[in-house]
This record gives structure tokens, C-alpha cells and sequence, in this order.
């Protein structure tokens, strides 16, 4: 599903990041592969913070281009509602900047829950009311925070 910008959240997302590409923070990424450290990183911490429960790949939600993040991937649990999405960005203020956004605009019927690690974001979903897709949330967050 794709979660479009409104128009007024357009101008303020994209003036946050250009004010931070403006900052002189670190180089922009020419081009990201798959086998990116920090891809691989937050691989690591998704499937940590996922335990013993199958997993599936998905697009990341909303899509990599829509957050002006570099790259991304999607994971959904079998067991659950759960849908997470990590993003890859130039730096962790970029990653902030998604963050606040995605926590301002989650979709009507689900819960949502982010937090950024470094470069990356990861932002989850589950329903609203899935008791056991709000325990992943809290477990996957937690992993990302250093709360394993």
C-alpha cells in the first residue's frame, strides 16, 4: 500500500532534507547494493527482533523513493499483521525526519511503531487489534534500540 505525501507535508519533508544535505553532513551514496553493511545490519536486527517467527519479503511500505530514503526491504510475519520496512539513508537526521513523518501519518486501523538505528529507519505496522502483532512491535523496536 502505498501512503502518498500530502501536499502540505510535501514542502516540510523536503526542505528537512534538503536543510540536511545543506548541513555538510557525510557524502551522498552514489548507488546502494544489496549487500550494503548497514542493509546487512538491519537485516540482522529484523530477524532478531523476529525471534523464532517466519518471515516473508515485501515491498517496503510506504515505498523507498516516497521517503527519499536510498534503498529499503519489506519483511512480513506469517503469524501475524506485522509489516516492517527498513530504510537506508544518507545519515541519521534524514532518518529522523521519515520517522516524525511516518508517526504522524499511520494509516486509519493500524498501529504503527519506528525508530531509527544509525542510517537506518525501521517503521512497522500492525492492525489496531492484534494483541500479538503489538508484542512484535515492541520486541522489533526493541532490537533496533539496542534493547535486545
Amino acid at each position: 500500500m502505498r501512503i502518498p505525501l500530502t501536499l502540505s507535508a510535501r514542502p516540510a519533508l523536503l526542505l528537512s532534507l534538503l536543510l540536511g544535505a545543506c548541513a555538510g553532513g557525510p557524502p551522498q551514496r552514489s548507488s546502494v547494493n544489496p549487500n550494503d553493511p548497514s542493509l546487512r545490519r538491519g537485516e540482522a536486527l529484523v530477524r532478531h527482533g523476529a525471534g523464532s517467527d517466519a518471515l516473508s519479503p515485501v515491498a517496503p511500505a510506504p515505498a523507498v523513493q516516497d521517503l527519499g530514503a536510498q534503498a529499503g526491504f519489506g519483511r512480513a510475519w506469517t503469524s501475524s499483521s506485522v509489516r516492517a520496512s527498513v530504510y537506508l539513508f544518507n545519515n541519521y537526521q534524514e532518518a529522523r525526519v521519515a520517522e516524525d513523518w511516518l508517526k504522524a501519518h499511520v494509516p486509519e486501523g493500524l498501529r504503527g511503531a519506528g525508530t531509527v538505528n544509525g542510517d537506518l529507519l525501521v517503521w512497522a505496522t500492525a492492525d489496531a487489534t492484534d494483541e500479538a502483532g503489538r508484542a512484535i512491535l515492541e520486541n522489533l523496536i526493541g532490537s533496533f534500540a539496542g534493547e535486545e
